[in-house]
């Protein structure tokens, strides 16, 4: 079964009262930091914080661990630790992909170790952009993508400019939702511009994203408000349907306020409505 994935929650893995923020969080998606919010020298105690938790919160909660990479010496250590001590997140996070056989190795670990976990990579490098295709394609267990920004910027030495990254997230959504991937949008980095964060999630929606990271519980009501299905949009999906399926259309083309609509837009009238219900089986 499809699953929200509007908004995640990134939370350092060495963060106070860890505990309590997972269970009181309205994300949809709590993601516990094992890379860049944690230092280098104390790695190896943000592991030993996830090992703390209570084994029901892996189980009650949707929870997604980023590792650091896999290339890396410490995201082998993070990837060892969650195998021998039967950590099974619901989604694992992996940074910086930039070939396909990062993933496969990943997905065989995975489905050898018998966990159920998906995983989602990071394009966030020139080299990762470069090979997205042979990475979607080519992977074992890859749910979706995610949107880095912050280190696309500091490889190429300067800010992306808003048209640059327009087009950097047109196409990476073009490249994952051909083959059925969910696509996550990168954070928005500044936390008291409302209006901002807007733009951002209606821009990303607009190229068919799903959600967006949230690096502050402040930004998640509005990911979580903006990524579902408005009113509006459910109001006329139910049109749609009303109207296709009228025993009194002869073709299967109709009208509505003046827009023709045919099967296609009842393939999305009924995705969006599918949203609407996991939105409410969240509720309840």
């Amino acid at each position: 079964m499809d699953m929200l994935v509007r908004s995640w929650l990134c939370i350092p893995a060495l963060k106070e009262g860890l505990e309590q923020k997972i269970v009181q969080s309205t994300a949809d998606i709590v993601l516990l930091d094992l890379e860049d919010s944690i230092p280098i020298h104390k790695k190896s105690l943000a592991r030993e914080k996830l090992l703390k938790l209570d084994r029901s919160i892996w189980h009650q909660c949707n929870l997604a661990v980023r590792i650091n990479a896999p290339s890396k010496p410490e995201g082998i250590r993070d990837l060892v630790f969650l195998m021998d001590n039967n950590i099974v997140p619901k989604y694992l996070v992996v940074p910086k992909v930039e070939s396909s056989g990062e993933l496969r190795v990943l997905g065989e670990l995975m489905s050898a170790a018998g966990g159920r976990t998906q995983c989602f990579g990071i394009v966030e490098t020139l080299k990762g952009l470069r090979r997205i295709d042979a990475i979607i394609n080519e992977s074992m267990n890859l749910h979706g993508l995610i949107l880095g920004s912050a280190d696309l910027s500091s490889e190429i030495s300067f800010r992306i400019s808003k048209a640059a990254l327009m087009q950097i997230k047109c196409e990476m959504a073009l490249a994952a939702l051909s083959v059925g991937l969910k696509v996550i949008d990168t954070p928005c980095f500044n936390l008291r511009c409302e209006t901002r964060l807007k733009d951002e999630i209606e821009s990303a929606k607009s190229l068919g994203y799903s959600g967006k990271i949230a690096i502050h519980p402040s930004q998640v009501a509005l990911i979580n408000k903006l990524f579902s299905p408005s009113q509006e949009e459910l109001d006329r999906a139910e049109a749609i349907f009303a109207c296709l399926e009228s025993p009194e259309l002869p073709t299967a083309i109709a009208s509505i306020d003046g827009d023709m609509i045919g099967p296609p837009f009842a393939v999305l009238a009924e995705k969006l409505l599918a949203t609407q219900q996991m939105v409410i089986n969240k509720k309840t």
